[in-house]
């Protein structure tokens, strides 16, 4: 019986088929809305590379939304190195003079990397 379910675990693994896992991992690592300049405001937002080996240029995609609006993806990613972030813009501006509003977001990150867990990161800003 103990020989049957090392088998299924040994045949399951990904290393066995000659698949590992990928040493990257990409976190969704922060959300903000700029200071008002000109009547609007603009998302940034950041995605960060922790794990230990390079991600590959298009081996992610970035979605962005803002209360169910798709206002950013970004498929022509570029490769990001340990350790390291890049921030990104949407390009959608948000009218600043809306006090009250409630402004709920969504990053979302699609790839396979080592740690699925933290490829997304949701939240919500209210506009003073």
């Amino acid at each position: 019986m103990f020989l049957r379910i090392l088998g299924v675990f040994l045949l399951a693994s990904p290393a066995f088929w000659g698949q590992e896992a990928p040493l990257f991992d990409l976190e969704a690592a922060e959300v903000y809305l700029e200071a008002e300049k000109e009547g609007s405001r603009i998302f940034r937002f950041s995605v960060k590379n922790a794990g230990t080996v390079t991600a590959p240029a298009e081996s992610y995609r970035v979605f962005f939304k803002v209360n169910g609006k798709m206002m950013s993806f970004d498929t022509k990613t570029d490769a990001i190195e340990p350790g390291q972030t890049i921030v990104y813009t949407a390009p959608e501006k948000i009218p600043a003079r809306q006090p009250g509003k409630k402004l709920k977001y969504r990053l979302i990150i699609h790839t396979k990397d080592a740690n699925a867990g933290n490829n997304k990161r949701k939240g919500e800003i209210i506009l003073y």
